[in-house]
C-alpha cells in the first residue's frame, strides 16, 4: 500500500465508515469465541474514543448473528444501560442468545463494579425469558471477556443455586 492509501484507510477506519460494512457482512456468521466478538466490535468503536457505547450481538439458536445493534451511548466514563430495552430487542428479533460488548475509552479493559453489576442484571433477565447470555466483552487496548474470566459462569451457578434453594424451600412445606 502506498502512503496515501494507508492514510486513507486509517482515516476511513477511524471515521466509523467500516462499522456498517462490518454489521452487514457479519449477519448469518457464527461466533465461536471472544476473539471473534472483539474482531467484529473493535472497528465499530473507532471514532468513538470519547464515549462509551454498548453493543448487542443477537444470535439465533446456532449462534449465527441476527443483528448487531448499538444499544446505548454514554460519556467518557460510563453509559446508562436499561435491561428492559435489551429485553425488548431480544424479543423483537426472536434471539436465542446475546453477547454484549462495550468500549472503555481509557483503553483499560478491566471490568468496573458497574460493568459486573449490569452484567448480572442482564444475565438474570435473559435467564427469566430463556435466552442464553453468552458473554460481555470490554474493548480497549485489547479486550476482556467475562466468559473467559469465569464471571458469566459464576452468574449462572449463582442463579442455579438460588433456584435450587427455592425449590428445596418449597418442597419442605
Amino acid at each position: 500500500m502506498t502512503d496515501y492509501s494507508m492514510e486513507t484507510f486509517w482515516h476511513e477506519l477511524k471515521s466509523g465508515k467500516f462499522a456498517s460494512m462490518v454489521k452487514e457482512s457479519s449477519k448469518g456468521q457464527s461466533l465461536s469465541c471472544s476473539m471473534d466478538v472483539y474482531n467484529i466490535i473493535k472497528p465499530m468503536t473507532q471514532g468513538h474514543e470519547d464515549v462509551e457505547i454498548l453493543y448487542g450481538i443477537f444470535l439465533d439458536r446456532k449462534n449465527q448473528i441476527l443483528s448487531i445493534d448499538e444499544l446505548f451511548k454514554g460519556s467518557l466514563t460510563g453509559t446508562a444501560v436499561y435491561p428492559r430495552e435489551i429485553l425488548k430487542r431480544v424479543l423483537q428479533l426472536k434471539a436465542a442468545a446475546i453477547v454484549l460488548a462495550h468500549n472503555h475509552p481509557s483503553g483499560d479493559t478491566a471490568p468496573s463494579f458497574e460493568d459486573k453489576e449490569i452484567t448480572v442484571q442482564i444475565a438474570l433477565a435473559m435467564h427469566c425469558i430463556g435466552v442464553s447470555f453468552m458473554d460481555h466483552i470490554i474493548v480497549g487496548s485489547g479486550y476482556h471477556s467475562m466468559a473467559d474470566d469465569g464471571w458469566i459462569q459464576t452468574i449462572k451457578t449463582g442463579t442455579r443455586n438460588v433456584l435450587t434453594s427455592i425449590r428445596d424451600y418449597s418442597s419442605a412445606d
